[in-house]
């Protein structure tokens, strides 16, 4: 039993160290990067194997876009892997110019997007396209045509935000939720 609460205090000490330089002096949260160029801080990308040929390309055109693209920031699923989810995680703090961009990425290199994962479980500068990091409740399913209003240039970043959270039933599922997430 006290191996497990060990285990669980320094789990909850790392995360807590891990998340302290987000947030000021004050407590309010201060993002990890310069949002003036972009306000995607960290993007992670799990694509289908076939698009392992296109790794430079993608890598160059994400620079392009200021996007910080560590060693293990794309990740390609095995072979026979089958095809990796079909979902996108967008923070809150990301702009609507961004979350757009991100969203041509996913369609591009992982064929289409079905589901939004909820934006509390992620930090607010962070996108995943294709993560198997949450389970099916975490996940919302999204129909194309209110994927299509996601994408829709004339939304300024509280619109896209507010329809985010209202495509994800954010106010509802945190009613629901587990005391865990």
């Amino acid at each position: 039993m006290s191996k497990i609460v060990s285990l669980a205090v320094l789990f909850l000490l790392s995360f807590t160290l891990v998340s302290l330089p987000a947030f000021a002096e004050s407590g309010v949260y201060k993002p990890n990067c310069d949002i003036s160029k972009t306000t995607v801080c960290t993007i992670e990308l799990w694509l289908a194997h076939k698009h392992k040929k296109k790794n430079r390309e993608l890598r160059k055109f994400l620079k392009s876009k200021q996007l910080k693209v560590l060693r293990h920031t794309i990740q390609y699923w095995k072979p026979k892997g089958g095809h990796p989810p079909t979902n996108i995680a967008i923070g809150s703090m990301v702009s609507a110019r961004d979350a757009r961009l991100m969203i041509d990425i996913a369609i591009k290199y992982n064929d289409k997007i079905d589901r939004l994962i909820l934006r509390p479980l992620n930090p607010p500068n962070y996108v995943a396209i294709a993560t198997s990091a949450w389970d099916e409740q975490s996940e919302v399913l999204i129909n194309p045509e209110d994927l299509e209003k996601l994408r829709d240039p004339k939304l300024n970043t509280e619109q896209f935000q507010a329809l985010y959270a209202e495509l994800t039933n954010e106010v509802e599922n945190a009613k629901k939720r587990d005391p865990f997430y």
